[in-house]
């Protein structure tokens, strides 16, 4: 196996990388050949974190579950033409053998990561499944059920590699990525008449009001309210009111960072009259109040 990322392991997070022999048992098994785990983590809040891998071996995937990073592959050698995306949460990215690439954190939102090194023939054809037209990154949204299935993955082998572990680890391997296939298909479908990329700039361009689900289905086109939130959840993994205020936090955070403005008045820039009730808000989205958001430098607590 290529190099997997050596990123300082700081509190809370977690790195799996599988023996050899393990490893072989898995590749020779037939129950377990087709789709198996050679490394898995989480890195939750990973500051600094960044890796290039100019020619992996392996296939890798990776679930953002909170803030951004940006990656970047390429097509061919790596100094060939390349396309820069993104990955913000929610999103799935899914890098084949070969896909050269490289990542980095976002320095003031830093992700939150699921990650796992895979082999196995019946890869491709899964990766094709999810990423036909070599899109590398797909915005699935927030889905419980496939943090559940990592954060199983992490605690299967806790205990030793016996076989029946290692079956199951091969089995929730397999659980994320068809799991992903399904949530890709009904994306797919509710993007097709859902332009979520205009909704998202209204919802930009109207961080000091209170956007409405009425105003937001209207822009949409849709009559029923409870039709778009459906439709706009099952494209997003979010309903449109977490979305809209998870923008209003994200910009209220580049102020508290950048500005001496009063916790209060940064509260009316985004339409909340309620001081406390924004800092509640806050608390609930970042894990942190506002002023300790900003005592801390911009770095949500751990």
């Amino acid at each position: 196996m290529n190099r997997t990322s050596d990123w300082p392991l700081r509190e809370s997070a977690e790195r799996v990388l599988l023996p050899q022999p393990p490893v072989q048992e898995m590749g020779l098994n037939p129950l377990t050949s087709g789709c198996y785990p050679l490394a898995f983590g989480y890195y939750p809040r990973a500051a600094g974190h960044h890796m290039a891998r100019p020619d992996p071996q392996d296939y890798l995937v990776i679930y953002c579950v909170e803030g951004c990073a940006t990656l970047e592959y390429f097509k061919a050698a790596p100094e060939a033409d390349s396309q820069r995306i993104q990955v913000q949460r929610g999103d799935l990215v899914l890098l084949p053998p070969g896909a050269a690439h490289r990542y980095r954190a976002d320095s003031q939102h830093p992700w939150s990561l699921y990650w796992m090194h895979l082999d196995g023939h019946q890869l491709a054809s899964l990766f094709h499944l999810l990423d036909p037209h070599h899109h590398r990154c797909l915005k699935l949204g927030l889905h419980e059920h496939l943090i559940s299935d990592f954060r199983a993955l992490l605690s299967v082998v806790a205990s030793g590699y016996q076989s029946a572990s290692l079956l199951h680890a091969t089995s929730l391997c397999r659980s994320i990525l068809t799991y992903a296939v399904m949530l890709a298909g009904r994306v797919q479908k509710s993007s097709a008449s859902l332009d979520i990329e205009a909704l998202h700039h209204m919802m930009q361009q109207h961080l000091d009001q209170r956007l409405t689900v009425a105003q937001l289905a209207a822009a949409a086109g849709e009559s029923s309210r409870w039709q778009f939130i459906r439709r706009y959840r099952a494209a997003t993994g979010q309903t449109p009111m977490q979305a809209f205020l998870h923008r209003k936090i994200a910009r209220a955070c580049y102020l508290l960072e950048v500005s001496n403005a009063p916790v209060a008045e940064i509260a009316r820039q985004f339409g909340f009259e309620d001081p406390y009730y924004f800092s509640r808000l806050f608390k609930k989205i970042t894990g942190t109040s506002p002023a300790h958001y900003r005592q801390q430098g911009g770095k949500p607590s751990s």
